[in-house]
């Protein structure tokens, strides 16, 4: 116990917050008499005697200072009466959006079950093509591109009414 102090900022020096470095202390002096009663503690002889426990504290506190960081109960939660009031961001979509993207994943979802003329057509005229351009890129007859136009378009309607349009 006489490193005591050393072992402390050895702990604070490795990102131990101060007020846990009672609790890792204790980890590293008893983890450290464990060790030295096992052997493993086997300093020579010859060097400064102090200045080799030091050294040696110092691995054995950098390690309890490593698994303690690491652990999970070193996380700790805040109770707060807003705890979203701490975030930066939006943390996920709100309700609006949720519900628009369930109404757009529907609309493709009744576009896919469609016949294939009929999504070629609405494709195309979604992007912004009229009935005489569609028929030029379907290599139809204008009167054929726009009556498939208007057949797909009334299917969809039906389709999406169908689900319970919303």
């Amino acid at each position: 116990m006489a490193e005591r102090a050393f072992i402390v900022a050895t702990l604070i020096s490795c990102g131990v917050p101060a007020r846990d470095s009672a609790d890792v202390t204790q980890a590293v002096v008893l983890g450290a008499w464990k060790a030295i009663e096992a052997g493993r503690y086997r300093p020579d002889p010859a060097a400064n005697a102090r200045q080799v426990l030091r050294w040696w504290l110092r691995g054995v506190a950098w390690r309890q200072a490593t698994h303690y960081l690491e652990s999970a109960y070193v996380r700790y939660e805040v109770l707060h009466h807003e705890p979203l009031g701490f975030l930066r961001q939006v943390v996920g979509l709100n309700l609006e959006a949720q519900l628009q993207a369930r109404a757009e994943m529907e609309a493709l979802l009744a576009l896919w079950q469609m016949p294939l003329w009929a999504r070629e057509v609405l494709a195309l005229a979604a992007l912004g093509h009229e009935g005489t351009e569609i028929a030029s890129v379907l290599h139809l007859h204008r009167g054929t591109a726009v009556s498939r136009l208007r057949r797909a378009r009334k299917l969809l309607a039906r389709m999406h009414k169908r689900k319970g349009g919303r």
